[in-house]
């Protein structure tokens, strides 16, 4: 049996990153010159692992609560908040962060009103609790990656039969224990995948996390890079950040483990829902309303106030300066990585066990952090540079410079291994979904290579290319830790603007630009949403 080559390949160019991290590590521990990766692990770890699990407990109980609710109950704008509880989504971390910081600080309107009202002039005159601190964080982040938990469990609670809560309500449970007793246990596994996902955007987070000043290992590795310029330190913890998402990884398999949670039932026909009447409608709503003003009404508002606040010719200039290499980045990019996770796809489709392996190790680039996978193509981009402008001056006496570590050949290079799963799993699942009779319809009419690819297949597969191309290009548009430390000098992205000014102090300026991300942001939840509507359950 031939190897195959073309996936080990592909798994070998988006393994790199980690690979070449995992050798620096290694190197830095051989030669002894591992003192700061050392003295500071042990607080990145409990900062992090403290920050994890806060936010772990908060999402998993809201989002259970809230998707338990919208599913099994019938109160004030129920199918409202059926879909608005998703919209937190849009909105990244790091621009919560400074949304909040901005709305709770001392010139926010909160602390104004407050003043307003005692008369107060300095914040010694009265006390007003600190965003920017660990339960600040925890708050904030929760607020806004509790949809993952709200969608995981909604889409079960969906379905799943309700026979088994209607057999213990006829044996005389009350609406909480059947909750406890049946929900709970047979939500386990959509619990489990969505607060596992919650963890690991947290351990991903680089802009929120420095802005509340949390010594996360995601914050130290950057300042051990560029504050430092340790690499061997910095390839340490990020190899820790791996096997932390490893671990997470391998827990969220293992709780789902040969384990049935889902019964039958006619999937045309919706659970029944129980009207809550009264002052229980009215808890059931304002519990809604409260995330969705947290997750989305908060972040969202003031972002609309300081922009159109300040809209100023230099403002205007500066969005317009950083939108044109935010559109040509994510457009590239999405492009590329679209083409990668069609070509995984066919190949997965068409190879044996070791080729699909390889194709899952080359998507696993999705749960790794940003920085890490950026801090791993610093070396060997800048190595392949190196050896390029050796080879240019022996041929013909010319050095191009740094036209890998130091363009966007970089930023495309790191989007691809980043995003390869988003596109991968939508294109993996529309091939499965139209089989291959389609194709086979054409080669007895005649088709054959190009012509199959581009008059049977490529037509066949567009819908779901382009929702590849979507997602991936707003994920590209919000992303902040792998741009931050490989764009090229002088270049801004919309996201690395707000950073660069939300981290001197001049977050109102950038308030424009961060609206856009948002934006961009509710183009693949809503177009989500549309799509659930349109099915029925």
């Amino acid at each position: 049996m031939t190897l195959p080559v073309i996936p080990l390949l592909l798994a070998g160019m988006m393994g790199l990153p980690i690979a070449w991290l995992a050798w620096s590590a290694l190197g830095a521990v051989a030669s002894g010159s591992n003192g700061l990766a050392t003295s500071m692990l042990p607080t990145a770890l409990r900062e992090t692992g403290v920050l994890m699990v806060s936010v772990g407990l908060v999402t998993g109980c809201v989002g259970l609560v809230a998707a338990w609710l919208v599913t099994h109950y019938e109160f004030p704008l129920r199918r409202l908040f059926d879909w608005a509880l998703v919209l937190p989504l849009a909105v990244p971390t790091y621009l919560a962060a400074y949304s909040y910081v901005e709305f709770l600080g001392f010139p926010g309107p909160i602390q104004t009103a407050l003043r307003a009202v005692n008369g107060a002039s300095t914040l010694k005159d009265y006390w007003f609790p600190d965003i920017r601190s660990q339960w600040g964080a925890v708050i904030v982040l929760s607020s806004v990656l509790y949809p993952y938990v709200y969608v995981a469990c909604r889409a079960f609670f969906l379905m799943q039969s309700a026979s088994l809560n209607i057999a213990a309500r006829t044996l005389g449970a009350g609406g909480m224990r059947t909750f406890f007793s049946v929900t709970l246990p047979l939500s386990r596994p959509a619990l489990v995948v969505g607060v596992t996902l919650a963890m690991m955007e947290v351990v991903n987070d680089l802009g929120a996390v420095q802005y509340f000043g949390i010594n996360a290992i995601t914050a130290i590795i950057y300042s051990t890079w560029i504050n430092r310029s340790d690499f061997g330190g910095a390839a340490q913890l990020a190899v820790t950040v791996v096997l932390v998402i490893g671990l997470l990884i391998a827990a969220e398999q293992h709780a789902r483990r040969n384990r049935v949670y889902l019964g039958r039932r006619d999937s045309r026909v919706p659970p029944a829902r129980e009207y809550l009447l009264g002052a229980r409608g009215w808890l059931a709503f304002g519990f809604c309303l409260s995330l969705f003003a947290l997750g989305f009404g908060i972040p969202v508002g003031q972002l609309g106030y300081l922009a159109f606040r300040l809209i100023l010719p230099e403002t205007l200039s500066m969005t317009v300066t950083a939108l044109i290499p935010t559109l040509i980045l994510a457009s590239m990019g999405a492009v590329i990585t679209v083409i990668i996770g069609l070509v995984a796809a066919k190949l997965a489709h068409r190879s044996g066990k070791t080729g699909r392996g390889a194709i899952r190790l080359a998507t696993l680039g999705y749960a790794i952090p940003g920085t890490v996978l950026a801090l791993g193509l610093l070396q060997p981009l800048g190595q392949a540079d190196l050896w390029f402008n050796r080879m240019t001056m022996a041929l013909a006496n010319w050095r191009p410079g740094l036209i890998l570590s130091g363009s966007m050949v970089a930023l495309l290079y790191v989007y691809a291994i980043r995003f390869l799963a988003v596109s991968h799993s939508t294109l993996d699942a529309a091939i499965k979904k139209r089989g291959d009779g389609v194709l086979d319809a054409g080669r007895v009419l005649g088709e054959r290579g190009l012509g199959l690819l581009l008059r049977i297949d490529l037509p066949t597969l567009m819908p779901a290319i382009l929702s590849a191309a979507t997602l991936v290009f707003v994920e590209i548009v919000k992303e902040l830790p792998a741009t931050l430390l490989l764009r090229p000098l002088g270049v801004d992205t919309l996201a690395t603007l707000v950073y660069s000014r939300a981290n001197v102090g001049l977050f109102a300026q950038a308030a424009l630009p961060a609206l856009f991300i948002v934006l961009a942001g509710l183009i693949p939840v809503i177009l989500a949403t549309r799509l659930g509507d349109r099915r029925k359950v």
